[in-house]
Order: structure tokens, then sequence, then C-alpha cells
């Protein structure tokens, strides 16, 4: 009969010990539903720009009034500025416009607004 006393109190712990499983389960999923909902950034959005009309429209000015290499190369450092403070700002991922088919948001304006704030900056506006 000793037995007896030991099985009940392995019986009684069942209730104690799923309770357990079960609030930490509870807690689990709520800090996995928070972690999810608060912790993790939304994606970057793609963009298209229209790099080839940019590109042109320097080029063909840059033609007519003979500007240097250096000035070229001044500009194209310019542009890659312009591409990667709109795509920081915007939380954006840039793509030239002829590779977006269809649906993507166009982000020309933006770039050539940060592209002449640069060139402003260092003295370069045209």
């Amino acid at each position: 009969m000793p037995r007896k006393p030991d099985r009940d109190r392995r019986d009684s712990s069942w209730p104690v010990l799923l309770s357990a499983v079960l609030l930490s389960g509870a807690v689990a999923a709520a800090v996995a539903a928070a972690t999810l909902r608060y912790g993790v950034e939304a994606p970057p959005r793609i963009a298209g720009v229209r790099l080839a009309e940019i590109t042109a429209a320097y080029t063909t000015r840059a033609a007519s009034e003979g500007e240097t290499a250096e000035d070229m190369r001044a500009w194209g450092e310019a542009l890659e500025a312009a591409l990667d403070r709109v795509a920081l700002q915007h939380r954006l991922v840039l793509l030239p416009a002829r590779a977006v088919a269809a649906g993507a948001p166009d982000a020309t304006a933006r770039v050539e607004a940060a592209l002449a704030a640069i060139l402003a900056a260092r003295g370069e506006a045209r």
C-alpha cells in the first residue's frame, strides 16, 4: 500500500504541468506575434527611374557646352549619390524604367531633385 500515495502525487502534478506548458506556449505565441508586428520592417518597394532620359539630357547638354571628362565623371558620381539618397530616404529598390514591366511608381523626379541638390552643394549646378 505504500505505493498509492506516490501514484496520487504523480497524478496531481499533471494539471500543473499541463498548465505550465500551455502558459509558456501562449507567452511564446504572444512574443512571436509582437515581434512580427512591431519588430520587422516592411520590405523596400520597387520603383523605376528613367535613367536613359536623365543621361541623354545631360550628355546632350555636356556635348554642346564642351564639358570635360572630369565634369562628366563628377556628374556620374553625383547621379550615383542621388540614386543612393532616394533609395535610402524612400526605402526603394530603384530599377531602370525599361526593366520594370508595369505597376512600379516612377521615382525619376525624386532622383532629378536629389541630383540637382547634390550638384548645387558641390557648386556644379546646371
